[in-house]
């Protein structure tokens, strides 16, 4: 059974991604919301509760946190050996906890995180060919109490590879 596939590196990237947002302490301490100390399983629990491998908005949400959510998609196969892959990034957060702080970044907590986000990738050489290329930055609203940001993100990658 041949286990190449196109559509392969959709789960590996999010997985990689997660544990780079998961590996920084700026993200992880702007996600526990204020909290002094946290453990290794606080920043495992993060996934699935605050931060998502797919765009997650729960209308009913009464909680006043922020999310990152993600989605990987292959928008292009340009020739036989390579694809184009896009990566978005969704920075935010109830509209109640915008105000935030932190030495080295300016503007909202949504600005913020948005700006930790590129700045954990930017400078990585882990997806794909070369490094992540910022295509845009957007604002959405994912219902009437949240704000957010959207990120979009190219990355060339080998059409098939073993992994």
């Amino acid at each position: 059974m041949d286990n190449s596939s196109v559509l392969k590196d959709i789960g590996i990237y999010k997985s990689n991604i997660i544990l780079s947002f998961t590996n920084s302490n700026d993200i992880c301490d702007l996600m526990m919301f204020g909290k002094d100390s946290y453990t290794n399983e606080d920043v495992k629990n993060l996934i699935y509760t605050q931060i998502y491998p797919y765009l997650y908005v729960d209308d009913t949400q009464e909680d006043v946190l922020p999310y990152l959510c993600i989605e990987v998609d292959v928008p292009r196969i340009p020739t036989g050996t390579i694809k184009d892959m896009k990566l978005i990034v969704w920075a935010y957060a109830h509209k109640q906890c915008m105000k935030y702080t932190k030495k080295g970044y300016r503007g909202t907590r949504v600005d913020i995180l948005a700006d930790m986000v590129e700045r954990q990738l930017r400078d990585s050489d882990k997806f794909g060919i070369g490094k992540l290329e910022l295509q845009s930055v957007t604002y959405f609203f994912p219902n009437n109490k949240y704000y957010g940001k959207q990120m979009i993100y190219n990355m060339p990658d080998f059409k098939l590879k073993d992994r």
